[in-house]
């Protein structure tokens, strides 16, 4: 139903999509234009059968990747595609939200848009998953502290502002800029004052490496009880593990562990691997939380991960 209501919208046909929208009033459609919000059903249907002579055809949009969900009466999708027209090619993300009515499926709520770089928007590049993180990790060995040939277990943390990208742009570019570093500042000297080295700093992520386990579960409850005040929150997930420093990587299981364990963490909390929770032992302050099961993305098998709470 997903893509034809897509094959219907693109080609403007105008009866498919007068029977897959939802004659709900509630009914939302944005389109690329800044005015292209339209509500209701004959709305939307009024100005889509004008675009198609407007347009005069799109040659075609392939689809490169969709998934849908479904809850009782409800469903929602996402899809990416691209957009081919004369020339040019544009890639489009579209969300839909589908309800069931009498039966059948109909679109109460779509949108289109078009992707452009953070840069373009916030004056900066952002961190936009923990997999760019280690992706620039691994690209360049600028800044990273750890000597070459160095090998032997580490603790590696990984920190990440959470709706960092959703922030930026409420506060605008000179107030998220002091954010930011004040940020990094807090997390560079809290890592060194716990004996860590401060591996990469990307705005809203860093990665740090600490010889010892209890040195980096105190620098994390730190870097927490440091952004209390903030307008934001922090996740943070460490692993104790085997490294290789060579010239160019910080090679070995841990660094994609330790990122993992970072994602399974909500909102301003902390989250570690088993390893790490045996090795540190007992800290003033702080306590083992709820343990879970899970699969993290990449590596094999199950893992379990304890969150941790600090008075």
């Amino acid at each position: 139903m997903f893509v034809r209501a897509l094959r219907a919208y693109a080609a403007a046909d105008i009866d498919t999509l007068a029977n897959l929208m939802s004659t709900d009033p509630a009914l939302r459609v944005l389109g690329f234009g800044v005015d292209e919000w339209w509500v209701g059903h004959d709305e939307f249907l009024k100005v889509r059968d004008i675009q198609r002579d407007e347009i005069g055809g799109i040659d075609e949009i392939p689809i490169d990747s969709i998934e849908t969900f479904e809850d009782g009466g409800f469903g929602w999708g996402t899809m990416f595609t691209t957009v081919h027209k004369a020339d040019i090619a544009t890639p489009m993300r579209t969300v839909a939200l589908f309800r069931l009515e009498a039966g059948s499926w109909k679109v109460i709520h779509w949108t289109n848009s078009v992707p452009v770089p953070n840069q373009q928007v916030f004056g900066v590049d952002l961190t936009t998953t923990l997999d760019t993180l280690i992706a620039a990790l691994l690209d360049t060995h600028e800044e990273i502290a750890i000597d070459v040939g160095a090998e032997g277990t580490m603790t590696l943390v990984f920190t990440d502002m959470v709706d960092s990208t959703v922030l930026a742009e409420r506060l605008g570019d000179a107030a998220w800029a002091d954010v930011v570093r004040r940020h990094e500042m807090a997390i560079r000297t809290t890592t060194e004052s716990h004996g860590g080295r401060v591996i990469k700093l990307l705005g809203d992520g860093s990665m740090l490496a600490f010889e010892s386990a209890r040195g980096a579960v105190r620098a994390a409850v730190d870097i927490q009880r440091s952004v209390a005040d903030e307008p934001f929150s922090v996740r943070i997930g460490m692993h104790t593990g085997d490294i290789i420093r060579t010239e160019s990587d910080v090679l070995g299981v841990t660094v994609n562990k330790a990122a993992r364990v970072a994602s399974a963490a909500g909102p301003g909390q902390i989250m570690v691997s088993s390893t790490t929770r045996d090795l540190m032992g007992a800290i003033d302050g702080v306590h083992a939380g709820e343990t879970r099961i899970v699969t993290l993305k990449g590596l094999s098998d199950a893992h379990q991960i304890t969150s941790l709470d600090w008075t």
